[in-house]
C-alpha cells in the first residue's frame, strides 16, 4: 500500500511557526527542536496510517470528515482525502487552547 501524501495547509503552517518562535523564545532552540522533530514524526505516520486519529464528532457532530491527532501537548486537526491519498493538515493546536472554539468559529 502507497503511503499517503502529507499537505499542510496554511493556518497549520503558521500555527507551527508560532509554536516554533514560543518554544525558542521560552525553551531555547535545541528543545524547540527536539520537541518540533517530535510533532513532524507524529504528523508524518498519518501519511501510513492516515486513520490513526480520531474521528473529529467525537468533539462535535459539526466535524463530519475531519479527524484529530491528540498529542501530549498539541493536537493535530486533519481531512484524509482518500481518493487523492493524501492527508490535509487543517491546524495544529497547543491543548490548552478551546480548540473546538477556535474550529467552530
Amino acid at each position: 500500500m502507497k503511503d499517503y501524501q502529507i499537505r499542510f495547509r496554511n493556518a497549520a503552517k503558521r500555527e507551527i511557526t508560532t509554536l516554533r518562535r514560543y518554544l525558542e523564545r521560552n525553551f531555547g532552540e535545541d528543545k524547540a527542536k527536539v520537541i518540533l522533530k517530535s510533532l513532524q514524526a507524529s504528523i508524518a505516520k498519518l501519511g501510513a496510517m492516515p486513520k490513526l486519529g480520531r474521528d473529529a464528532t467525537e468533539l462535535s457532530p459539526l466535524l463530519i470528515g475531519y479527524r484529530f491527532l491528540h498529542l501530549s501537548k498539541n493536537t493535530v486537526f486533519y481531512k484524509v482525502h482518500d481518493d487523492k491519498k493524501l492527508v490535509e493538515i487543517l491546524h495544529v493546536y497547543d491543548n490548552r487552547m478551546d480548540v473546538l472554539a477556535h474550529l467552530l468559529r
